[in-house]
């Protein structure tokens, strides 16, 4: 295996793309060309949650993928929108500039991201035809759309989550109000700028098929989020699959004992870990 640590935009801002990649053949002379995954952890917008990132990684290695790990724009200064969505398209490009080099078949490139991460790789998804993009990083949008979208307990409306979290939980207010910072520069952004950055109003039919799974019990981000974005895309005729398991928290990454869970809470998380085993049976049925 070889492992390559690259900038994405030296300078202008801290988004790091690291990417696994595998032998790619016994016989140098019939490499084996592997489909792309590209990791993308949550953390607010501030920090990245590295429980959803290298075991993450480990699982789509064991099934084959090269695998990237994105570790997009975070703080102030630097998390501004749109910077993390131009950061999730550059990684695309790259690995699209760079198939042959590392044997990586270009129209095989999935996006799998987990609570904000999970909307950064969603806005992409919905996003990536925009000329937004193809200005900030001068090359056509086709580019940037990635092949199949895998969703982790994903943050998908900035409204209704900054209203909850705001009102419902001390806890939760100082993270809520330093995101705010970080990709707004502001602690206030008014319901209009939200509104810009909404995943399901930007839903077409070129949005890629996607793979969702949420917990019905998370108390960060409503299940109802979700629900809300697959309606969307069966009204859009996008290609999707859905699970929402009964039990567990917001961040439960592979929810096993890979990222620190025991037996009991393993048993109590009721099937949750059983998401990457379906993820990947999705993705071979589109080809992958």
């Amino acid at each position: 295996m070889y492992i390559e640590v690259m900038n994405l935009q030296e300078g202008a801002t801290n988004a790091v793309l690291t990417a696994y990649l595998q032998d790619s053949a016994i016989d140098s002379r019939f490499p084996i060309v592997r489909p792309a995954v590209i990791i993308c952890p949550g953390g607010a917008f501030i920090g990245i949650t590295e429980k959803e990132a290298d075991p993450i990684a480990m699982r789509f290695l064991a099934a084959g993928y090269h695998v990237f790990i994105l570790k997009y724009s975070i703080g102030v200064g630097m998390a501004t929108f749109p910077a993390p969505f131009i950061d999730a398209a550059k990684s695309i490009m790259m690995i699209r500039e760079n198939a042959k080099k590392w044997c990586t078949d270009p129209d095989k490139i999935s996006f799998c991201g987990f609570s904000t991460g999970g909307y950064v790789a969603a806005f992409l998804a919905v996003s990536w035809q925009e000329a937004y993009l193809s200005k900030a990083l001068n090359a056509p949008s086709e580019l940037f759309k990635p092949n199949a979208l895998i969703l982790g307990y994903p943050l998908l409306e900035l409204i209704p989550f900054v209203k909850k979290n705001l009102k419902e939980s001390s806890t939760m207010q100082s993270i809520v109000e330093m995101m705010l910072a970080s990709i707004f520069g502001i602690l206030n952004p008014s319901e209009e700028l939200m509104q810009e950055y909404s995943c399901k109003h930007k839903i077409t039919n070129n949005m890629p098929p996607t793979f969702l799974w949420t917990i019905a019990e998370d108390l960060i981000i409503d299940v109802d989020q979700s629900i809300d974005f697959i309606k969307t895309l069966a009204r859009k005729g996008v290609p999707y699959e859905f699970h929402i398991f009964e039990k567990g928290a917001h961040g439960l990454s592979l929810a096993d004992q890979t990222v620190g869970y025991s037996e009991v809470e393993i048993t109590n998380n009721i099937n949750a870990n059983k998401w990457i085993d379906l993820a990947l049976c999705w993705l071979k049925g589109t080809g992958f």
